[in-house]
């Protein structure tokens, strides 16, 4: 079975959508548009990481590089008054998706793993990301190092409401990557040798679009 690692932009733009939609469809927690995961010039902005087997796109994750606190507030819907200072430029990831059929191959971490890389040799001071209380990957971050804070005005765009509370989660990559990528090999050490990002990093380019 050929796997491989890569970042696509708007050549493999069907098949990130489709697989966005397909599994956002089963999600709970939340109320979303799934006509609005469609492919946006955020997502030309940033970097969508996909794995892909015999071909088939079967996991991905998106990377957005923020270097401005005001847009990253936009993003998360809510001010950054957390008990943490954030060193900017941070990589937010959001928008992942993996097959049902691909769950058991720890893809999630797989991707995370090497963003986790691309941040850390891009000079990044943190990876920060959203979502409900009660996902899957809760336990899974709080063991990486992350830190979770409560977005008390949770998620109130027509398009994406919430409906449990909402976290938002930090990893501090000058104290707790070691950390973090000890655990994602500890985990999904198999799978990360299988899908390789073989390539050198792309250099960084910001996102200043919603």
């Amino acid at each position: 079975m050929n796997s491989r690692l890569l970042i696509v932009g708007r050549e493999r733009q069907r098949e990130v959508e489709d697989l966005r939609r397909q599994e956002y469809a089963r999600a709970s927690g939340f109320a979303v548009d799934l006509t609005t995961l469609g492919w946006k010039s955020s997502d030309d902005e940033s970097f969508i990481l996909v794995a892909e087997e015999d071909g088939e796109v079967i996991s991905t994750m998106r990377g957005e590089f923020i270097d401005d606190l005001a847009m990253l507030e936009r993003k998360l819907e809510c001010p950054w008054d957390f008990p943490m200072d954030l060193n900017l430029p941070v990589l937010l990831l959001s928008r992942a998706a993996t097959t049902s059929q691909s769950r058991a191959k720890g893809l999630n971490l797989v991707l995370r793993y090497w963003f986790l890389r691309f941040a850390i040799a891009r000079g990044a001071g943190a990876v920060v990301g959203t979502f409900v209380s009660g996902s899957p990957r809760e336990a899974t971050l709080k063991k990486m190092g992350y830190q979770f804070f409560e977005n008390k005005l949770g998620w109130q765009q027509s398009t994406y409401r919430s409906l449990r509370p909402v976290q938002v989660v930090a990893l501090d990559l000058a104290t707790t990557a070691e950390q973090a990528l000890s655990y994602c090999l500890e985990i999904a050490g198999e799978s990360i040798s299988r899908f390789k990002f073989e390539n050198d990093f792309p250099e960084l380019r910001f996102v200043r679009s919603l």
